[in-house]
């Protein structure tokens, strides 16, 4: 029996390529990352058909999570451009922040948060937010550690589970999980 329904296009193995109106760029440290947390924005985000593409500055290897998630991510770091996406989420790693001093890493926040796009963070991704200067004016929350810079780049922080600020969210760790994955798809649903 035929049909008039078009072949879903599949990937080399065999997948269906999942295609969605707007994508939210998720910026993933190279190790030790919250897999939980990342899980929870991804499912939250697909449910109103917004995908993600995963970054890293370690590209060609896998990136590996707190509890032993791995990918490889979507590109490197170096090679996306924020017009694409309909925002920037920094993704949180235990320990010092391994994001917080990459230029590129850092250039990308800035340039979501001039467009008024999303910027989200949780846990130790509040230094990043700081140091890429864009939480001056927001209430914010995120690891205690990152209490004092915040403030320092005119941030009000709250220690809060969640802040929602426009198009800016923060979590204090991953015990935010679901409220902070729904909080961005609120965001940026379509």
């Amino acid at each position: 029996m035929a049909t008039d329904q078009a072949q879903d296009e599949l990937d080399d193995d065999g997948l269906v390529v999942q295609k969605y109106p707007t994508s939210v760029l998720v910026i993933v440290p190279p190790h030790g990352f919250g897999d939980q947390s990342l899980r929870y924005a991804r499912s939250c985000l697909h449910n109103v058909h917004v995908g993600t593409k995963s970054v890293s500055t370690l590209s060609e290897e896998m990136v590996t999570g707190r509890l032993q998630d791995e990918f490889l991510v979507d590109a490197a770091v170096d090679d996306v451009d924020m017009a694409d996406y309909a925002g920037v989420l920094v993704v949180a790693n235990d320990g010092p922040s391994l994001l917080s001093q990459e230029a590129r890493v850092l250039q990308l926040v800035r340039d979501a948060a001039e467009a008024g796009k999303l910027v989200a963070g949780w846990g130790n991704a509040l230094e990043v937010l700081a140091r890429a200067g864009v939480v001056k004016g927001k209430r914010v929350t995120g690891d205690p550690e990152a209490k004092e810079l915040a403030v320092q780049n005119g941030a009000k922080y709250t220690g809060r589970q969640i802040e929602v600020s426009n198009n800016f969210v923060t979590a204090r760790d991953e015990g935010a999980g679901m409220r902070f994955g729904q909080a961005l798809a609120e965001i940026v649903r379509i």
